[in-house]
């Protein structure tokens, strides 16, 4: 360490590096004095076109996410298929209102149910018979 301030005394603490006198006091006008003259460029007037553009692409986006969720409703459909769950059957058939078209290759199932309905008053009484029968 006492080596390295030997250095710094043999240089008198200087780094090498010098500006000659007066250059920081002259250095900005002789700056300005090279540069080329220009015009401050006014900036255009905007016009009522620009003002309005981001309101009314706006609009147009929120109406076209309408559009599309009113397309994704449309889509969705209330008819009985397969698809549906049966709670949403079970709620259908349950509507007074609507008349069922029973095709006649399915009108045998339908009398089958009759019957049986009518001939059990419970599940349990269904369940046993079924049960005990040799199917």
């Amino acid at each position: 360490m006492e080596k390295r301030h030997d250095i710094l005394e043999k240089i008198d603490h200087r780094t090498g590096y010098t500006v000659p006198d007066g250059y920081f006091d002259s250095v900005r006008s002789k700056i300005l004095q090279n540069l080329p003259d220009y015009e401050e460029e006014r900036p255009e007037p905007i016009s009522k076109w620009r003002k309005i553009q981001p309101y009314l692409y706006m609009a147009a986006m929120f109406a076209g996410i309408w559009c599309m969720m009113k397309m994704f409703h449309m889509m969705t459909t209330t008819d009985l298929s397969l698809d549906n769950p049966p709670e949403s059957i079970a709620l259908a058939m349950a509507d007074a209102d609507h008349d069922w078209y029973v095709p006649s290759d399915n009108a045998d199932v339908f009398m089958i149910e009759d019957e049986i309905v009518s001939q059990y008053s419970s599940f349990d009484d269904f369940e046993r018979d079924f049960n005990s029968s040799d199917l």
